[in-house]
């Protein structure tokens, strides 16, 4: 976790338009995206903080080898599982993308559902100094219970428009304190660098948690049978896999008990359908506090929304 110091990424003028397309996992946002860069030209770029590990592909959702030779893709395979990536590096990889899309004068569009990663291209990232590697230790060794109740006592502020089940982020806010005795929301109320995406046009789609929680349960069990478990037997096999911060991803434990012989493939199912619904639920609670958002319209796992192809469209011709 260190270096989450701010990189150079900030301030770019684009020579071609930018839009968002957000919203929650298996809301359809990459099927989307590929119907508007097919129309209009743009490449896509990742906002999403695990399918930057590699390896990590049925799980992730990541787009498959058809869709990136069909579409240039960025930000996508950046790290090994085991390697730390903070939202300073993702920043910093973000800027060489943007550099290389102003020089090409090149449209495109930033899909994903990581609030986080969304927060730092449009809003900016705080100046606070990295993390120190015995701090973060400290605090991992605490329950999420724990680093909840330190955070509401000591930064209600920031605890207060945060997911508080996102341990790096609660880990991130405590060890800031800890280390400078200044309040995580100071740092970001008062020395954040602007955000290279601010004023990008954001869409994003917004369905129904209910009518999404069957296409999660659908797509959990379409990524089983599509050799998830093989993809973790080769994960597990890996020397520093256990703990890794790529483990972290939704499923990951699950799949693996069931590789371990520990868990059956249906309650695996079940335990992942459960916690994909609660991160879906929660980011559908983080897109509600967006400014400026343009919802698109539009039922996951059904035909996709002429009128969002073409409004999507209509942004990135300027």
């Amino acid at each position: 976790m260190a270096g989450e110091g701010v990189g150079g990424a900030g301030g770019l003028e684009l020579a071609a338009p930018v839009i968002f397309l957000l919203g929650p996992t298996a809301s359809g946002k990459s099927r989307l995206a590929m119907a508007v860069a097919r129309t209009t030209g743009a490449e896509i770029c990742s906002v999403d903080a695990f399918q930057i590990y590699r390896g990590l592909d049925i799980g992730t959702a990541k787009p498959s080898a058809m869709a990136r030779t069909e579409i240039r893709h960025h930000l996508l395979d950046l790290v090994e599982p085991e390697q730390p990536f903070t939202a300073a590096d993702y920043l910093r990889s973000a800027g060489a993308v943007l550099e290389d899309l102003r020089k090409r004068s090149q449209g495109a569009i930033w899909v994903g559902g990581t609030g986080l990663y969304h927060k730092v291209l449009a809003e900016g990232l705080a100046r606070a100094p990295g993390t120190d590697v015995k701090v973060a230790a400290e605090l991992e060794a605490r329950s999420t219970a724990e680093l909840v109740e330190e955070i509401r006592r000591v930064d209600p502020e920031w605890s207060g428009q945060a997911d508080l089940q996102n341990r790096r982020r609660l880990i991130r806010a405590l060890a800031v304190w800890r280390q400078t005795a200044r309040k995580m929301s100071s740092w970001q109320r008062e020395e954040t660098v602007a955000g290279p995406l601010a004023g990008a046009p954001t869409f994003a789609l917004v369905p129904d948690l209910d009518v999404l929680a069957a296409v999660i349960r659908t797509r959990v069990a379409g990524m089983i049978q599509d050799g998830w478990a093989e993809e973790v037997r080769r994960l597990r096999g890996r020397a520093g896999w256990r703990g890794c911060p790529g483990g972290r991803a939704i499923g990951y434990r699950e799949i693996e008990l069931v590789v371990a012989g520990r868990l059956g493939r249906e309650e695996a199912s079940d335990k992942i359908m459960v916690a994909t619904r609660a991160y879906a639920k929660r980011q559908l609670t983080w897109l509600k506090r967006v400014p400026n958002l343009m919802v698109i319209e539009g039922k996951p796992g059904q035909s996709l929304p002429a009128t969002g192809v073409e409004k999507l469209a209509k942004a990135l011709a300027g």
